[in-house]
C-alpha cells in the first residue's frame, strides 16, 4: 500500500475546493496508514494567498506551497507522465481504475474521490482551522455583536452564467433570492455574509438590526458591484466571515461557504418559518 499520497487542483480552485480534495484523499490515507503532501497553488484560485496566510495546520498534512509556474509543470506531468518525481521519491499519477500501490500522486477532485471510494462511501470533512490572527479578530468582533444569537445569512453569487448554481448575476435571480430571505420578520437579528453589494443593500435595508464585515465590492457587472476574488483582503474576510457563520445561531446558506458541512444541523431551509422565532430564544 502507499508510504504517501501527494495531492494538488487546478490554479483556479478555490479553498473549499481544495479541502473537498483533501477530505477525499485523506480518509484514504487515514485508513491505510499514510501521510498526506498538499501542494497549495499560490494562484487567482486563492487570490495569491499562501496556505499559512490563511489558515492554520491541518494535523496529519505536510502543506508545501507552490508558485503557478511549478504547479503549472505538476499539471503537465499529472496530465502526461505516469509519474511524478517530487522530495527524492517517485509518485505514481493515480487515476480512477488504477490500483494503488506506493506513493501516489492524486491530481484534482476526481481521482481523489475515487481514491476515498475505496474506502468508504461517505468520509468526514477536514475542517479548515482559519489562521489563528484571523481567529482572533472574529472572536472580539462575534463578542461584541452577539454573534451566537443571530442569524447568519450566506448569499453566494455564481459569476459563471453557465454553472447551475443560483442565483448567478441575473438580476431576476437575485430578486428571487432576496425575496425568499425577506419574509423572515425584519425584526430578526442577522450577521450577512455575500459577494454582491446588491444583495447586501437589499437585506440591511429590510432587518433592522443586521451587521456585516466591510469589504470592496472592486467588480462592477451590469447586475451591480461585487467582491474581487482575486483581492487577498476580500478572501481573508471570507474566512472571517465563515468563522462567524459558524458560530451564529442559525444559518441561512445559499451557494455554500467553507466549513457548511459541519454545521448543517444549524441550517435552515426555506420558508426559514423557525427564524421567526430566533427571538424568543434569548428571553
Amino acid at each position: 500500500m502507499s508510504q504517501c499520497i501527494m495531492c494538488a487542483t487546478t490554479p483556479g480552485a478555490g479553498v473549499r475546493h481544495r479541502f473537498a480534495m483533501l477530505s477525499a484523499v485523506k480518509c484514504f490515507a487515514d485508513h491505510h496508514g499514510c501521510s498526506v503532501c498538499m501542494l497549495w497553488g499560490v494562484t487567482n484560485g486563492v487570490a495569491f494567498c499562501r496556505f499559512e496566510e490563511l489558515f492554520a495546520p491541518v494535523p496529519g498534512v505536510r502543506v508545501v506551497n507552490l508558485s503557478p509556474e511549478q504547479l503549472s509543470e505538476v499539471a503537465h506531468c499529472a496530465k502526461m507522465s505516469r509519474n511524478i518525481r517530487a522530495g527524492g521519491r517517485v509518485f505514481r499519477v493515480f487515476r480512477p481504475g488504477d490500483t494503488p500501490n506506493g506513493s501516489l500522486f492524486s491530481w484534482d477532485l476526481i481521482p481523489s474521490k475515487a481514491l476515498a471510494r475505496l474506502t468508504a462511501h461517505t468520509w468526514r470533512q477536514v475542517g479548515a482551522l482559519p489562521a489563528a490572527r484571523i481567529r482572533a479578530h472574529t472572536k472580539v468582533y462575534a463578542r461584541a455583536h452577539g454573534i451566537e444569537a443571530r442569524l447568519g445569512v450566506r448569499v453566494r453569487v455564481e459569476e459563471i452564467l453557465s454553472r447551475t448554481r443560483r442565483p448567478r448575476r441575473i438580476m431576476r435571480e437575485l430578486n428571487e433570492t432576496v425575496k425568499s430571505i425577506v419574509r423572515i420578520p425584519w425584526y430578526t437579528r442577522v450577521f450577512l455574509a455575500t459577494d454582491s453589494e446588491y444583495i447586501q443593500q437589499m437585506l440591511a435595508s429590510h432587518f433592522k438590526d443586521s451587521i456585516f464585515l466591510p469589504k470592496n465590492f472592486d467588480t462592477q457587472e451590469p447586475t451591480g458591484r461585487y467582491v474581487q476574488r482575486q483581492d487577498k483582503d476580500a478572501m481573508v474576510t471570507f474566512l472571517k466571515e465563515v468563522d462567524c457563520l459558524c458560530h451564529c445561531g442559525r444559518i441561512i446558506n445559499i451557494g455554500g461557504f467553507l466549513n457548511d458541512n459541519s454545521v448543517k444541523y444549524k441550517t435552515m431551509h426555506p420558508p426559514y418559518s423557525e427564524a421567526a422565532y430566533m427571538h424568543m430564544a434569548r428571553r
